[in-house]
């Protein structure tokens, strides 16, 4: 039995892998470039964790405060977890595309279920592996402990994902199982997630420090998890203080809760995922007047109702314009002189707000998958009789579209930083340059960096190397952004060359998109 489940996992686990860095057609050279790309991606972000890791621990020791980086880390680690795992239990343990194939397996029930789980841990482990163990690096080389620290360190960071895990889990199995009930499942599958998140950023606004010392944040953010979050104060206990009675029982807890879990899926596992694949039909259709329209509405209504069609592509490429949106409200209940400090000049503190909007606006690009998303239906989108440039603009109309609020976001936020109409309109020209250019952007990298081998769209939507590319390139673009705006003497003079370095862009991309993409249009298959 255990041998089949394992058998399995490693066949899905490869499947993912090969999803997730597919170049193209080259399949001779997709398991070196697997290795390679994922080998580089987990050494870059863990020596940025690091470098983070061991900045912010210099500076809790200034206060005498080390004590508070492994807790502060940790609660970091296990809200990420909860945010993202909600996103994969649609598609990872419930709803995936291939459950009917892998239920004709001669294997049983529990050990699919197992596997699905196994997969899911896997995925989390890596990403707490990555934030986790440079930390415990870092801590180690200023607070110099015991080498039961490290012992006691690396066997928790094994139990770290699972309750986080458990209770994503039951969100999303939650919000998709109620959203199946509706015709319009996707739409409130959406609303519900969107939802959450919300709430979840916004708790994050209210949380009470004085925003000037960073002792001061750390300790409120590690009380205020304690109090939600009881394991977090055994983790510490565990870690900081090795303490034996406190670090066996987190273990168990957290061991314990997740076979509970594990029963429980198997239980449901059937019923769960026949609810949500099948949904609800509706039984009344009547056929009603066709209309027609030019080449350019028809595909960018299709590209629409596809976008809208796919909760995971909504939620991983619209909330920043959500969080944006949320931010430009929250600040009319802020007092920006507290939120900033008295130290910050005025104009700096209105510089801010063009970054903000960067950052956000470059969060969402649907264009970084929308070719990957045709899958295998490319042909019959080659096959129609309008010109690559016609797709492409479906494709970047839509992108365009979930990032119209920005311009009225980019005002509200203006006023709410008691900015002068100078850097309001500054803010509005950098909402509108940078949706453009993220849009152009994120279709020429799919185009170079396809994949239409894929089985679940959280793949191309989230691990592909086209979305990786794009989403930390578009970030470091901001950091360059922000670097400007802290170089040079004027900000007005600063944005203003930012905006026209944005337009100039624009139009080089849009160049390549007319003459590369063309041609490269009738070189994918």
């Amino acid at each position: 039995m255990m041998k089949k489940v394992m058998r399995l996992v490693r066949v899905q686990l490869w499947a993912v892998l090969g999803e997730m860095l597919s170049i193209g057609t080259k399949r001779n050279k997709k398991p070196k470039a697997i290795y390679i790309g994922i080998g580089l991606f987990v050494l870059l972000m863990s020596a940025i964790s690091f470098l983070y890791s061991y900045m912010i621990g210099s500076g809790l020791a200034m206060f005498d405060s080390l004590e508070v980086l492994p807790p502060m880390f940790m609660s970091i680690t296990c809200i990420v977890l909860l945010i993202t795992t909600i996103f994969k239990i649609k598609g990872t343990v419930f709803g995936f595309r291939d459950y009917d194939m892998v239920m004709s397996m001669p294997i049983s029930t529990g050990g699919i279920v197992a596997s699905r789980l196994i997969i899911l841990y896997s995925i989390n482990m890596l990403f707490v592996a990555m934030l986790m163990l440079p930390m415990t690096l870092a801590y180690g080389i200023l607070a110099r402990p015991s080498a039961l620290f490290y012992v006691f360190s690396v066997i928790a960071i094994l139990f770290l994902p699972l309750i986080p895990i458990v209770i994503a889990s039951v969100i999303g199995t939650i919000i998709a199982y109620v959203a199946s009930k509706f015709r319009r499942s996707n739409l409130l599958n959406i609303i519900l997630t969107m939802g959450i998140l919300s709430i979840f950023i916004s708790m994050s606004f209210a949380i009470d420090d004085d925003g000037e010392k960073l002792v001061t944040m750390s300790r409120n953010l590690t009380s205020q998890v304690y109090s939600l979050y009881p394991l977090a104060k055994l983790y510490t206990m565990a870690v900081v203080d090795q303490d034996l009675f406190a670090f066996v029982l987190f273990i168990a807890i957290s061991a314990i809760a997740f076979f509970l879990y594990t029963i429980l899926i198997k239980m449901v596992f059937k019923k769960l995922n026949t609810a949500i694949l099948t949904g609800k039909t509706r039984a009344d259709f009547k056929m009603g007047r066709i209309k027609t329209g030019s080449p350019l509405k028809a595909l960018y209504l299709k590209e629409l109702k596809r976008y809208f069609a796919s909760t995971i592509y909504v939620t991983n490429t619209a909330f920043g314009i959500v969080m944006l949106t949320l931010a430009a409200i929250s600040l009319f209940f802020v007092d920006t002189q507290t939120l900033f400090g008295p130290e910050i000049p005025a104009n700096l503190r209105s510089g801010i707000g063009p970054s903000i909007i960067s950052f956000c606006v470059m969060m969402c690009c649907t264009t970084m998958s929308s070719i990957s998303m045709e899958g295998k239906n490319l042909w019959i989108l080659k096959s129609l009789p309008v010109e690559p440039r016609i797709i492409y603009l479906a494709k970047i109309l839509v992108n365009l579209t979930i990032l119209a609020p920005a311009l009225i976001d980019a005002v509200i936020l203006g006023i709410a930083l008691k900015a002068d109409f100078l850097v309001i309109l500054l803010m509005v020209l950098i909402a509108a340059a940078c949706s453009v250019f993220v849009s152009f952007y994120g279709l020429i990298i799919n185009l170079l960096l396809p994949n239409f081998n894929w089985t679940n769209e959280a793949i191309v939507v989230k691990q592909s190397a086209s979305s990786m590319v794009t989403v930390f390139s578009s970030i470091g673009i901001v950091i360059i952004q922000f670097t400007l705006m802290m170089l040079m003497p004027n900000i007005l003079v600063a944005y203003l060359g930012y905006v026209t370095v944005l337009v100039v862009l624009d139009v080089c991309l849009y160049w390549v998109i007319l003459h590369y993409g063309k041609r490269r249009f009738f070189e994918l298959i």
